[in-house]
């Protein structure tokens, strides 16, 4: 039996062209997908992307396809679904590493990254620091740094949006309006954490999450940004194709209490669960 772990994610920090084509910062959260692989031909239908990608790597490593008939995969997740929390990419990577790990093989980062693009578009919470990652194609990655201490405000829609169904739909001509906009947010994002600066950071996350407004309208998101900004927060992130708001925050100077309380009694509060998260290590890796 062999387990891994990865992370998800609350959104993206930054999502749309950038440095000349789509691209993305998401970061990782505390709420994981554990994947499971034992060797037992009686598999479950229940995760065909999972299978998918087990099939993938076993290819990749030069094996047949009906080599890995004999192996089973369990998902065990916190990681809400079809939210823009990288529940599938979580899924996808600790697949893959669990794969290469019973086939004795040591896979990269990037590798599990490519092989997760062949399947859908896949979050950069794949990569262990924070990451600008081409999430279409794979072809693309910049390693920015880790993340500095931050605690997450995470506000979770009730809706469900397909990341598959979004990707097909022609945003090009909004995103192009957007273009200059999120290269100057991703020069914020890089001085933030190269200098371990929130500011910069909450700065670029509030320009991104405001110009997706055209592309994927979140109710109540121009208030929410103007009152955790009052309150103290950094700044606020959100789910590009889905339907979760991040506050990036500090306890010792937002009031996490008077925002909740204030959300919770306006008439958009019915959209969205509150709960607090913390910003973790990315990737996924082998556990016990």
């Amino acid at each position: 039996m062999i387990k891994a772990k990865c992370p998800g994610s609350c959104g993206e920090l930054l999502q749309g062209l950038i440095l000349g084509g789509e691209k993305l910062i998401s970061y990782p959260i505390d709420r994981y997908s554990v994947v499971t692989l034992t060797e037992n031909e009686n598999r479950t239908s229940n995760y065909p992307k999972a299978y998918k990608m087990l099939e993938r790597v076993f290819s990749y490593y030069g094996y047949e396809k009906k080599e890995s008939y004999n192996v089973s995969l369990n998902i065990s997740s916190k990681i809400p679904k079809a939210k823009g929390m990288a529940s599938s990419t979580s899924d996808l990577a600790a697949t893959a590493l669990v794969s290469a790990k019973y086939l004795g093989r040591e896979i990269s980062e990037y590798e599990i990254a490519k092989l997760c693009t062949d399947i859908e578009p896949t979050d950069s919470i794949v990569f262990s620091k924070i990451t600008l990652f081409d999430h279409i194609n794979g072809n693309f990655k910049k390693k920015l740094g880790k993340f500095p201490n931050c605690n997450i405000l995470l506000l979770e829609g009730k809706n469900e949006i397909n990341t598959l169904d979004f990707h097909k739909i022609n945003r090009y001509k909004k995103l192009k309006n957007h273009e200059a906009k999120l290269n100057k947010a991703f020069i914020h994002i890089k001085k933030g954490i190269e200098n371990k600066d929130l500011n910069e950071i909450g700065k670029a996350s509030i320009i991104s999450a405001l110009s997706n407004q055209e592309i994927l309208y979140k109710k109540g998101l121009d208030y929410i940004i103007d009152l955790s900004v009052k309150l103290g927060a950094y700044g606020v992130n959100i789910a590009h194709s889905g339907t979760v708001i991040g506050i990036l925050y500090d306890e010792d100077r937002f009031d996490k209490y008077k925002f909740i309380n204030i959300i919770e009694k306006k008439s958009f509060k019915g959209l969205y669960n509150i709960s607090e998260q913390k910003i973790v290590r990315g990737g996924a890796y082998i556990i016990d």
